[in-house]
């Protein structure tokens, strides 16, 4: 198997890192040179970045104004700063760094993310009916405005806070994705070895590529780490192209268990020879659309297949994916249409997902400061999957339980639990005081505060995928209740795997009948709660997915004329 050596992983853009062979606390030393030279934009921009990185956004802020006050053509300086205000839901504050930036150095890329720039959080409906005209209004006029855009950063312009507003977003992916080609038609170059197939005497195994920035402790990490792993080797070879971004122990695994393992530049050109030269049959991107780098990089035909799965549960657009990877019982009878991609649905669930590791020390409510006497429902996931519409079932729940407490957890950004909470005081006035942010555990004290709560309650918008996988290894209810698209899906179809629907809603209404029934009626959540822990065994570890994937494999590769040598291929 492969392995990563030192000096080889992802890291070099991760940001809690010393740089060159610092040996003492960075923002320590920067602080002393700011001392000595107070006026220096230099200082201050890289003390905003390292205060940002270390989640001190207000001071970062300070900083980088002070920055982009002392140099106004400080154009780097003016970048950070609008990304840290949109980041905090600021857009207007963004646009107008972004827009100095143009003012000394225009980019063609940056006229394009300023134009379809998104916060990750919106006040209503009507904010999103707003921002989604504005997307629209703008692909339509940039598609004709003849933009040059050929390596663009990884915070380039994205869409990808569009697939938290729970709408059907094609016709914008597909306008997104049209316009990058025309900006740049050398992203959709094309490998040799799909020109001219490749020989196979040195390899005559399917040579299989994973694609991804994400390979370290991270959602996508752990979705994917169990199929590169367990991938039968007899009949495809596995090569790991990482993206530099981070590194974790989740990386050095991933990575052994690979055949092959490649470090992708940061820049196209040289990523799509480097990933050319590997001859792969298949490329697979576990998710597009959670950074420019690999949306662009994906455009390139780099094998004869190409697909991509559901980590960013939304299309591309992208015309040269041949398939989306999902699976029957995440997608409904006319999900065809939600992809330009062509729908391949497997016959179980996409993810081989190993079992959480739970701590050898049971935590109570007591060890989170939780109060035993009460009942307590959780919002497991990120704050920008909250969509306005879910406010109104959270305060009818609160309101039928007078003794009932939502926990949410605390977001990334400290400004969004301000958001957030604001939008609730608007919408829910009366039960806004019991309502209460919890922070961000490590993996094991979040599954312990998973298993201390009554409840947890799945955002229909856009479920949670590995959050549902942790609540029920640990045999808390969640509450689901599923919409057309498959991200407001995929908890139905994890809980129906393994036989509980009790769980799964119709309606708004049944969805809160169901989360009080379950904390009010403790003989119904005990016997609801007893069910998932007999049963959840079946969703971690199933081979029978790793045999899907094989079989998605061998179909669209034989669709191509690529096959696995007779003495190997397998059903």
């Amino acid at each position: 198997m492969a392995s990563l050596g030192r000096g080889e992983g992802p890291g070099e853009e991760q940001v809690d890192e010393k740089r060159d062979g610092e040996t003492k606390d960075p923002i320590g030393r920067i602080r002393e040179a700011l001392e000595k030279d107070p006026g220096n934009p230099r200082l201050h921009a890289e003390l905003g970045s390292r205060l940002r990185a270390a989640g001190d956004s207000e001071a970062a802020k300070r900083h980088l104004t002070l920055a982009t006050a002392t140099d106004p053509t400080f154009v780097e300086a003016h970048l950070d700063l609008g990304n840290l205000f949109l980041r905090q839901c600021d857009l207007v504050r963004a646009l107008a760094c972004f827009g100095m930036v143009q003012v000394y150095q225009p980019r063609d890329w940056l006229r394009l993310k300023m134009a379809i720039a998104l916060p990750p959080m919106v006040e209503s409906r009507e904010q999103i009916a707003i921002l989604r005209g504005r997307v629209a209004r703008a692909l339509t006029a940039l598609g004709q405005a003849g933009l040059k855009i050929s390596n663009p950063p990884a915070d380039g312009g994205t869409l990808f806070y569009l697939a938290y507003h729970g709408n059907n977003d094609r016709p914008l992916y597909d306008a997104l994705a049209d316009l990058y080609l025309k900006s740049d038609p050398a992203l959709a170059s094309v490998a040799p070895h799909c020109k001219q197939p490749r020989r196979r005497d040195q390899e005559p195994r399917i040579k299989v590529g994973f694609i991804s920035t994400f390979f370290f402790d991270h959602s996508i990490g752990r979705l994917n780490r169990g199929l590169i792993a367990k991938l039968d080797r007899g009949i495809f070879h596995v090569t790991v192209a990482l993206v530099p971004y981070r590194s974790d122990r989740m990386t050095l695994s991933i990575a052994e268990s690979a055949d092959r393992v490649i470090i992708l530049p940061r820049n196209l050109e040289k990523a799509r020879r480097g990933i050319a030269a590997e001859t792969l049959d298949v490329v697979v991107y576990p998710e597009i659309g959670m950074d420019s780098f690999t949306y662009c990089l994906a455009f390139a035909r780099l094998a004869p297949v190409q697909c991509v799965s559901w980590g960013h549960p939304v299309t591309t657009g992208n015309p040269n994916l041949d398939y989306f990877v999902s699976a029957e019982a995440m997608e409904s009878e006319e999900a065809d249409q939600h992809y330009r991609e062509t729908l391949y649905r497997l016959k179980t669930l996409p993810t081989y997902y190993y079992q959480p590791e739970i701590g050898e020390k049971p935590k109570s409510r007591a060890d989170f400061g939780l109060d035993e006497g009460r009942r307590y429902y959780l919002i497991a996931q990120y704050l920008f999957k909250l969509h306005p519409d879910f406010d109104a079932i959270l305060a009818a729940i609160l309101r039928a339980d007078p003794q009932g407490r939502l926990l949410v957890v605390s977001g990334v950004e400290k400004s969004w639990n301000r958001f957030l909470m604001a939008r609730f005081q608007k919408n829910m006035p009366d039960v806004t005081e019991r309502i209460q942010f919890i922070p961000r555990q490590p993996q094991k004290d979040f599954l312990a505060l998973l298993a201390c709560v009554d409840v947890s309650l799945d955002i229909p918008q856009f479920n949670g995928g590995n959050t549902t996988y942790e609540a029920l290894s640990v045999g808390t209810p969640v509450v689901t209740m599923p919409t057309d698209l498959m991200r407001g899906r995929l908890c139905a179809a994890i809980q129906k795997q393994i036989g509980i629907a009790e769980c799964i809603a119709e309606t708004p209404d049944d969805y809160v009948a169901l989360a009080l029934r379950l904390a009010m009626d403790k003989t119904f959540g005990d016997e609801v709660r007893g069910k998932i822990l007999d049963r959840n065994g079946a969703l971690f570890e199933d081979a029978k997915v790793v045999g899907e994937w094989q079989r998605f494999f061998l179909e669209a590769c034989g669709a191509k004329g690529i096959h696995a040598p007779s003495n190997l291929e397998t059903g």
